[in-house]
């Protein structure tokens, strides 16, 4: 009796699983900004074009004499809507010869990149829902101290939860930064807000530093200014490429998303823009 053996027959169908974890893997591994703003992709459900996010207002509050009916009051509800049409695609082809003869499995080191470049792109799109959503400009030339609280109290007028707020800034605005003594000394704060070589926080803001960000480009966010959701997840899937030889296959990984901000025309900002979002630039 000949013993069972698995080979392609039995492990073909779980390749592309295989392949489509390792790039979601690299992806959430990669991915820099996902985490400091709203992950709506629970809402993303099947045959849905778009998200609409609820605006509710406040409530007015009246006071009433004993013996006397109260008013009622109404609260208003507007909405914003997310787009599901980013549609991120990537396709290479493997020559299996070459695969064959080479020191690396050229296979799982396509799908790491591939996550790496989903991850770059997803970062890229949020830095422009930033760029595109930003409430206010505050016209700096450069980072400054009185220019970060500016940004900080703007974001706390407008209800921002401070402990959502996030400082994005490029490699060049880190170096700006760097040169602040009340960012750097031990002995301004008792200890040193880069006693690692890096910054932390600046009054209390987490500093990011990202290099997909222009050197004159830096904003300050909350999480509840800018959304995203993913109506697929990676992706992954495989075809004959036999022009490259009778193995060699083309693979996609792809996935679909939207970005967009939110809170959109309130507290007296421009239709569209988020007052939750601040460009220091």
């Amino acid at each position: 009796m000949s013993d069972a053996i698995h080979g392609n027959t039995q492990m073909s169908a779980t390749k592309m699983d295989v392949i489509a974890a390792m790039v979601q893997k690299e992806l959430k591994f990669k991915a820099i900004l996902a985490k400091y703003f709203t992950d709506v992709s629970q809402f993303a459900v099947k045959g849905a074009k778009s998200i609409s996010f609820p605006k509710l207002g406040s409530f007015t509050v009246n006071t009433r004499a004993s013996g006397v009916a109260g008013s009622a009051t109404v609260i208003n509800g507007t909405a914003d809507k997310l787009d599901l049409n980013i549609n991120a695609y990537i396709a290479y082809i493997v020559d299996q010869m070459d695969n064959v003869q080479s020191v690396l499995d050229w296979n799982a080191a396509c799908a790491e990149r591939a996550g790496t470049a989903h991850a770059r792109y997803l970062d890229e799109q949020l830095i422009l829902g930033l760029a595109g959503a930003s409430g206010y400009s505050l016209g700096l030339t450069a980072l400054t101290r009185d220019g970060i609280l500016a940004a900080r109290a703007q974001l706390q007028k407008n209800d921002a939860d401070l402990n959502e707020i996030t400082l994005f800034v490029s490699p060049a605005q880190e170096l700006e930064l760097l040169k602040i003594d009340q960012f750097t000394r031990a002995d301004m704060y008792g200890t040193s807000t880069i006693p690692a070589g890096m910054i932390g926080r600046v009054y209390g803001v987490p500093v990011v530093i990202h290099n997909g960000l222009a050197d004159s480009a830096s904003y300050m966010a909350a999480k509840s200014g800018l959304a995203f959701g993913f109506q697929q997840g990676v992706m992954a899937s495989e075809q004959p490429a036999n022009e490259y030889g009778s193995q060699a296959k083309r693979v996609a990984v792809d996935q679909l998303f939207g970005v967009k901000g939110l809170q959109l025309a309130e507290k007296g900002v421009a239709a569209g823009k988020s007052p939750l979002i601040v460009n220091m630039f």
